[in-house]
Protein backbone atom coordinates (compact mmCIF):
# COMPACT_ATOMS: atom_id res chain seq x y z
CA UNK A 1 0.00 0.00 0.00
CA UNK A 2 1.68 3.28 -1.01
CA UNK A 3 1.96 5.87 2.00
CA UNK A 4 -0.09 9.02 1.91
CA UNK A 5 2.05 11.80 0.18
CA UNK A 6 2.44 13.61 3.60
CA UNK A 7 3.82 10.76 5.33
CA UNK A 8 6.31 9.62 1.95
CA UNK A 9 7.51 12.69 2.16
CA UNK A 10 8.34 13.01 5.80
CA UNK A 11 9.91 9.58 5.29
CA UNK A 12 11.88 10.09 2.35
CA UNK A 13 13.15 13.64 4.20
CA UNK A 14 14.33 11.26 7.02
CA UNK A 15 15.95 8.78 5.17
CA UNK A 16 18.02 12.05 3.49
CA UNK A 17 19.02 13.54 6.51
CA UNK A 18 20.10 10.00 7.98
CA UNK A 19 22.39 9.93 5.11
CA UNK A 20 23.75 13.30 5.07
CA UNK A 21 24.97 12.63 9.29
CA UNK A 22 25.92 9.02 8.27
CA UNK A 23 28.58 10.34 5.48
CA UNK A 24 28.90 13.77 6.66
CA UNK A 25 32.83 12.94 7.17
CA UNK A 26 35.56 10.74 5.18
CA UNK A 27 37.71 10.09 8.39
CA UNK A 28 41.57 10.30 8.26
CA UNK A 29 43.73 10.54 4.48
CA UNK A 30 46.31 7.87 4.04
CA UNK A 31 49.12 7.99 1.82
CA UNK A 32 48.95 5.98 -1.30
CA UNK A 33 50.68 5.08 -4.38
CA UNK A 34 50.72 6.16 -7.91
CA UNK A 35 48.25 3.93 -9.89
CA UNK A 36 44.84 2.87 -9.79
CA UNK A 37 42.31 0.97 -7.62
CA UNK A 38 40.36 -1.29 -9.53
CA UNK A 39 36.74 -1.06 -7.78
CA UNK A 40 34.34 -3.93 -8.32
CA UNK A 41 30.97 -3.41 -6.50
CA UNK A 42 28.49 -6.23 -7.06
CA UNK A 43 25.30 -7.34 -5.33
CA UNK A 44 26.35 -10.08 -2.92
CA UNK A 45 23.31 -12.37 -3.66
CA UNK A 46 23.94 -12.25 -7.29
CA UNK A 47 27.74 -13.54 -6.94
CA UNK A 48 27.64 -14.08 -10.31
CA UNK A 49 28.34 -10.90 -11.14
CA UNK A 50 31.47 -11.09 -8.98
CA UNK A 51 32.55 -14.53 -11.51
CA UNK A 52 31.82 -12.26 -14.28
CA UNK A 53 33.92 -8.64 -13.44
CA UNK A 54 36.62 -10.87 -12.05
CA UNK A 55 36.66 -12.87 -15.45
CA UNK A 56 36.37 -9.49 -17.77
CA UNK A 57 39.17 -7.52 -15.45
CA UNK A 58 41.52 -10.70 -15.82
CA UNK A 59 41.94 -9.88 -19.24
CA UNK A 60 42.96 -6.10 -18.51
CA UNK A 61 46.61 -4.85 -18.32
CA UNK A 62 47.75 -4.55 -14.78
CA UNK A 63 50.39 -2.39 -15.38
CA UNK A 64 49.28 0.64 -13.34
CA UNK A 65 47.11 -1.34 -11.26
CA UNK A 66 48.00 -1.10 -7.68
CA UNK A 67 45.28 -3.21 -6.51
CA UNK A 68 41.75 -4.96 -6.75
CA UNK A 69 39.01 -4.18 -4.85
CA UNK A 70 35.71 -6.27 -4.20
CA UNK A 71 32.82 -4.61 -2.66
CA UNK A 72 29.45 -6.56 -2.08
CA UNK A 73 26.83 -5.16 -0.63
CA UNK A 74 25.72 -7.82 1.46
CA UNK A 75 29.02 -10.79 2.78
CA UNK A 76 28.08 -13.65 1.71
CA UNK A 77 30.42 -16.93 1.78
CA UNK A 78 29.90 -17.21 -1.81
CA UNK A 79 31.89 -13.70 -2.20
CA UNK A 80 34.74 -14.97 0.29
CA UNK A 81 35.09 -18.11 -1.98
CA UNK A 82 34.94 -16.20 -5.30
CA UNK A 83 37.66 -13.83 -4.02
CA UNK A 84 39.78 -16.47 -1.91
CA UNK A 85 40.19 -18.67 -5.55
CA UNK A 86 41.22 -16.07 -8.03
CA UNK A 87 43.68 -14.64 -5.57
CA UNK A 88 46.19 -16.30 -5.81
CA UNK A 89 46.84 -16.22 -9.82
CA UNK A 90 45.76 -12.39 -9.98
CA UNK A 91 47.62 -9.82 -11.15
CA UNK A 92 48.57 -7.96 -8.08
CA UNK A 93 46.09 -7.80 -4.67
CA UNK A 94 42.78 -8.49 -4.36
CA UNK A 95 41.43 -7.72 -1.22
CA UNK A 96 37.22 -7.56 -0.59
CA UNK A 97 36.11 -3.98 1.36
CA UNK A 98 33.47 -4.61 3.65
CA UNK A 99 30.43 -2.42 4.29
CA UNK A 100 30.27 -0.79 7.91
CA UNK A 101 27.98 -2.61 9.95
CA UNK A 102 25.21 0.15 9.32
CA UNK A 103 25.06 -0.28 4.97
CA UNK A 104 25.28 -4.22 6.04
CA UNK A 105 22.02 -4.17 7.84
CA UNK A 106 20.23 -1.44 5.69
CA UNK A 107 21.24 -1.97 1.98
CA UNK A 108 19.62 -5.37 1.95
CA UNK A 109 16.67 -4.09 3.48
CA UNK A 110 15.80 -1.21 1.11
CA UNK A 111 17.21 -2.94 -2.09
CA UNK A 112 17.99 0.36 -3.69
CA UNK A 113 20.59 -0.46 -6.46
CA UNK A 114 21.75 3.23 -6.69
CA UNK A 115 22.15 3.70 -2.34
CA UNK A 116 23.95 0.57 -2.62
CA UNK A 117 26.87 1.36 -5.64
CA UNK A 118 27.03 5.16 -3.93
CA UNK A 119 27.75 3.19 -0.58
CA UNK A 120 30.25 0.76 -2.40
CA UNK A 121 32.29 3.95 -3.47
CA UNK A 122 32.48 5.34 -0.63
CA UNK A 123 33.71 2.57 1.11
CA UNK A 124 36.15 2.02 -1.44
CA UNK A 125 37.30 5.13 -1.37
CA UNK A 126 38.67 5.13 1.74
CA UNK A 127 40.03 2.29 1.53
CA UNK A 128 42.01 2.72 -1.76
CA UNK A 129 45.99 2.58 -1.82
CA UNK A 130 46.05 4.21 -5.15
CA UNK A 131 45.49 7.59 -5.83
CA UNK A 132 43.04 6.97 -8.82
CA UNK A 133 40.21 4.46 -8.92
CA UNK A 134 38.74 3.11 -11.63
CA UNK A 135 35.07 2.13 -10.91
CA UNK A 136 34.11 -0.84 -12.66
CA UNK A 137 30.37 -1.98 -13.56
CA UNK A 138 30.07 -6.00 -13.06
CA UNK A 139 27.83 -6.27 -16.41
CA UNK A 140 30.23 -4.46 -18.38
CA UNK A 141 32.46 -5.78 -21.06
CA UNK A 142 35.78 -4.43 -21.72
CA UNK A 143 37.08 -5.60 -25.18
CA UNK A 144 40.29 -2.93 -25.20
CA UNK A 145 42.39 -5.23 -22.48
CA UNK A 146 44.45 -1.63 -22.44
CA UNK A 147 40.98 0.10 -21.29
CA UNK A 148 41.33 0.67 -17.56
CA UNK A 149 45.73 1.55 -17.73
CA UNK A 150 45.05 4.23 -20.88
CA UNK A 151 42.24 5.66 -18.94
CA UNK A 152 44.31 6.09 -15.94
CA UNK A 153 47.04 7.83 -17.78
CA UNK A 154 44.94 9.74 -19.43
CA UNK A 155 43.37 10.89 -16.18
CA UNK A 156 46.77 11.41 -13.94
CA UNK A 157 48.71 13.55 -17.56
CA UNK A 158 45.96 15.68 -17.96
CA UNK A 159 45.47 15.94 -14.27
CA UNK A 160 41.79 15.28 -14.47
CA UNK A 161 39.47 14.87 -11.49
CA UNK A 162 37.40 12.44 -13.27
CA UNK A 163 37.43 10.79 -17.10
CA UNK A 164 34.56 8.50 -18.42
CA UNK A 165 34.09 6.51 -21.21
CA UNK A 166 30.48 7.66 -21.58
CA UNK A 167 28.44 11.14 -21.15
CA UNK A 168 26.34 10.94 -18.37
CA UNK A 169 22.94 9.72 -19.63
CA UNK A 170 20.61 12.41 -18.11
CA UNK A 171 20.23 14.74 -20.62
CA UNK A 172 19.51 17.50 -17.92
CA UNK A 173 23.14 17.96 -17.40
CA UNK A 174 23.52 19.44 -21.37
CA UNK A 175 20.32 20.77 -21.18
CA UNK A 176 22.38 22.98 -18.52
CA UNK A 177 25.27 23.01 -21.07
CA UNK A 178 27.65 20.60 -19.07
CA UNK A 179 28.98 17.54 -20.30
CA UNK A 180 29.32 14.70 -17.26
CA UNK A 181 31.36 11.31 -17.16
CA UNK A 182 29.18 8.52 -16.72
CA UNK A 183 30.01 6.04 -13.81
CA UNK A 184 30.81 2.91 -15.75
CA UNK A 185 35.17 2.71 -15.57
CA UNK A 186 34.53 5.67 -14.60
CA UNK A 187 38.79 7.07 -13.63
CA UNK A 188 38.63 9.36 -10.53
CA UNK A 189 41.80 11.05 -8.73
CA UNK A 190 41.03 10.01 -4.75
CA UNK A 191 41.69 13.74 -3.92
CA UNK A 192 38.99 14.92 -6.05
CA UNK A 193 36.03 12.37 -4.75
CA UNK A 194 37.57 13.52 -1.36
CA UNK A 195 37.13 17.00 -1.79
CA UNK A 196 33.22 16.86 -1.48
CA UNK A 197 31.16 15.16 1.59
CA UNK A 198 30.83 11.44 1.10
CA UNK A 199 27.06 11.65 1.17
CA UNK A 200 27.08 13.68 -1.91
CA UNK A 201 28.73 10.76 -4.07
CA UNK A 202 24.68 8.98 -3.49
CA UNK A 203 22.05 9.38 -5.45
CA UNK A 204 20.17 11.92 -3.81
CA UNK A 205 17.82 15.30 -4.63
CA UNK A 206 19.35 18.85 -4.67
CA UNK A 207 18.80 21.80 -6.03
CA UNK A 208 21.40 23.54 -8.05
CA UNK A 209 21.25 25.84 -10.98
CA UNK A 210 17.28 27.05 -9.72
CA UNK A 211 16.00 23.85 -10.13
CA UNK A 212 15.61 20.57 -7.96
CA UNK A 213 16.82 17.39 -9.56
CA UNK A 214 18.05 14.02 -8.63
CA UNK A 215 21.91 13.36 -8.72
CA UNK A 216 23.45 9.70 -9.30
CA UNK A 217 26.75 8.59 -8.46
CA UNK A 218 29.26 11.68 -8.17
CA UNK A 219 27.16 14.11 -10.69
CA UNK A 220 26.54 16.34 -7.89
CA UNK A 221 30.35 16.94 -7.26
CA UNK A 222 31.09 16.95 -11.41
CA UNK A 223 28.50 19.57 -11.53
CA UNK A 224 30.16 21.82 -8.73
CA UNK A 225 33.92 21.19 -10.43
CA UNK A 226 35.44 23.07 -12.90
CA UNK A 227 34.35 21.33 -16.39
CA UNK A 228 38.09 21.44 -17.47
CA UNK A 229 38.98 18.73 -15.03
CA UNK A 230 36.42 16.52 -16.24
CA UNK A 231 36.76 14.27 -19.82
CA UNK A 232 34.98 11.86 -21.73
CA UNK A 233 36.65 9.55 -23.71
CA UNK A 234 33.83 8.92 -25.91
CA UNK A 235 35.40 5.02 -25.86
CA UNK A 236 31.62 3.17 -26.76
CA UNK A 237 33.21 1.06 -29.59
CA UNK A 238 36.01 -0.73 -26.60
CA UNK A 239 32.86 -1.86 -24.38
CA UNK A 240 29.36 -3.58 -24.01
CA UNK A 241 27.42 -2.62 -21.90
CA UNK A 242 23.48 -3.06 -20.57
CA UNK A 243 21.91 -0.23 -17.99
CA UNK A 244 19.14 -1.32 -15.72
CA UNK A 245 20.35 -4.83 -15.02
CA UNK A 246 20.21 -4.23 -10.69
CA UNK A 247 17.54 -2.57 -10.88
CA UNK A 248 15.10 -5.09 -13.03
CA UNK A 249 16.41 -7.78 -10.47
CA UNK A 250 15.12 -6.42 -7.36
CA UNK A 251 11.37 -5.47 -9.05
CA UNK A 252 11.39 -9.02 -9.84
CA UNK A 253 12.46 -10.25 -6.22
CA UNK A 254 9.59 -7.12 -5.24
CA UNK A 255 7.19 -8.94 -6.82
CA UNK A 256 7.58 -12.31 -6.12
CA UNK A 257 6.73 -15.27 -8.26
CA UNK A 258 3.29 -14.53 -9.06
CA UNK A 259 3.36 -14.73 -11.94
CA UNK A 260 3.12 -11.87 -15.02
CA UNK A 261 6.79 -10.06 -14.55
CA UNK A 262 7.54 -8.35 -17.90
CA UNK A 263 11.17 -8.81 -18.71
CA UNK A 264 10.00 -5.58 -21.48
CA UNK A 265 14.00 -4.31 -21.46
CA UNK A 266 15.34 -8.48 -21.51
CA UNK A 267 17.56 -8.16 -18.58
CA UNK A 268 16.13 -10.87 -16.41
CA UNK A 269 17.03 -13.24 -19.64
CA UNK A 270 20.44 -11.50 -19.73
CA UNK A 271 21.02 -12.18 -15.95
CA UNK A 272 20.41 -15.97 -16.46
CA UNK A 273 22.13 -16.11 -19.55
CA UNK A 274 25.07 -14.52 -17.16
CA UNK A 275 24.44 -17.39 -14.85
CA UNK A 276 24.58 -20.08 -17.16
CA UNK A 277 27.83 -18.61 -19.06
CA UNK A 278 30.17 -17.37 -15.77
CA UNK A 279 28.44 -18.55 -12.33
CA UNK A 280 30.15 -21.16 -10.89
CA UNK A 281 26.81 -22.39 -9.48
CA UNK A 282 23.65 -22.16 -11.72
CA UNK A 283 20.62 -22.91 -8.66
CA UNK A 284 20.19 -20.95 -5.81
CA UNK A 285 19.06 -17.37 -7.82
CA UNK A 286 15.24 -16.03 -7.76
CA UNK A 287 15.76 -15.57 -11.77
CA UNK A 288 13.93 -18.83 -13.16
CA UNK A 289 15.84 -21.46 -15.70
CA UNK A 290 16.53 -20.31 -19.50
CA UNK A 291 13.79 -22.85 -20.21
CA UNK A 292 11.15 -21.37 -17.66
CA UNK A 293 11.89 -18.11 -19.41
CA UNK A 294 11.21 -19.22 -22.79
CA UNK A 295 7.89 -20.24 -21.86
CA UNK A 296 6.98 -16.63 -20.85
CA UNK A 297 7.48 -16.30 -24.94
CA UNK A 298 3.91 -17.35 -25.55
CA UNK A 299 2.48 -18.30 -21.86
CA UNK A 300 1.05 -15.09 -19.89
CA UNK A 301 0.67 -16.91 -16.98
CA UNK A 302 4.52 -17.80 -17.15
CA UNK A 303 6.74 -16.22 -14.23
CA UNK A 304 8.29 -14.07 -16.97
CA UNK A 305 6.92 -13.11 -19.99
CA UNK A 306 7.53 -10.81 -23.09
CA UNK A 307 4.65 -10.12 -24.68
CA UNK A 308 5.31 -6.18 -27.00
CA UNK A 309 8.82 -6.86 -26.20
CA UNK A 310 9.94 -4.95 -29.93
CA UNK A 311 11.94 -7.23 -32.29
CA UNK A 312 14.01 -3.97 -32.64
CA UNK A 313 15.58 -3.62 -29.17
CA UNK A 314 15.86 -7.71 -29.23
CA UNK A 315 18.03 -7.38 -32.21
CA UNK A 316 20.49 -4.79 -30.59
CA UNK A 317 19.79 -6.85 -27.38
CA UNK A 318 21.01 -9.90 -28.81
CA UNK A 319 23.98 -8.63 -31.03
CA UNK A 320 25.61 -7.19 -27.94
CA UNK A 321 24.94 -10.66 -25.82
CA UNK A 322 26.63 -12.03 -28.91
CA UNK A 323 29.54 -9.75 -28.98
CA UNK A 324 29.95 -11.06 -25.10
CA UNK A 325 29.65 -14.42 -26.14
CA UNK A 326 32.23 -14.85 -28.44
CA UNK A 327 34.84 -13.35 -25.87
CA UNK A 328 38.19 -14.84 -24.40
CA UNK A 329 36.28 -15.43 -21.03
CA UNK A 330 33.75 -17.41 -22.55
CA UNK A 331 34.01 -21.16 -22.89
CA UNK A 332 33.37 -22.84 -26.20
CA UNK A 333 30.76 -25.54 -24.17
CA UNK A 334 28.82 -23.00 -22.11
CA UNK A 335 28.77 -20.44 -25.64
CA UNK A 336 27.30 -23.53 -27.73
CA UNK A 337 24.86 -24.13 -24.83
CA UNK A 338 23.81 -21.10 -24.47
CA UNK A 339 23.40 -20.17 -28.00
CA UNK A 340 21.42 -23.35 -28.19
CA UNK A 341 19.07 -22.02 -25.74
CA UNK A 342 18.23 -19.21 -26.86
CA UNK A 343 17.48 -20.16 -30.25
CA UNK A 344 13.54 -20.07 -28.94
CA UNK A 345 14.34 -15.95 -28.68
CA UNK A 346 15.86 -16.12 -31.75
CA UNK A 347 12.78 -17.39 -33.40
CA UNK A 348 10.70 -15.76 -31.75
CA UNK A 349 11.60 -11.81 -31.72
CA UNK A 350 12.82 -13.01 -35.75
CA UNK A 351 16.67 -12.21 -34.83
CA UNK A 352 20.16 -13.52 -35.92
CA UNK A 353 22.73 -14.72 -33.44
CA UNK A 354 25.52 -13.10 -35.97
CA UNK A 355 26.73 -9.67 -35.70
CA UNK A 356 26.54 -7.29 -38.52
CA UNK A 357 30.59 -6.81 -39.72
CA UNK A 358 31.65 -3.47 -38.03
CA UNK A 359 28.22 -2.96 -36.34
CA UNK A 360 27.93 -0.94 -33.22
CA UNK A 361 26.67 -2.59 -30.12
CA UNK A 362 24.73 0.54 -28.16
CA UNK A 363 22.63 0.07 -25.79
CA UNK A 364 19.09 0.56 -27.10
Amino acid sequence: MALPAPVSVLASRTRSAYWRVRYSRWGADRERTPGYSLVVPVPGDLPVFLDLALAVCREQSARHRVETLVVADVRTPEVDRIVADAAPTWPGPLRRVDLALPERVLLPVLRDPGRNHGAQLIASVREARGDHVVLHDADLFALDPQLHDQSYRRARDEQLGVLGVERAWDPWYAAHGRELAATWEQCSKVDWLRSVPPHRHLGHDARLWGERHTFDTTFWAQCRTDPRRIAVSGRSDDIVHFNYVISTYRRFQRQGRGGGFRDGNLRLLLIRVFIDVFGRRRTGYDVPELATLRDGLRDASAPVTYAGVDPGEYAVFRRKLTAILEGPWTSEERRRSTEDLLGAFDEHFGSSPAPAAGARVDAP
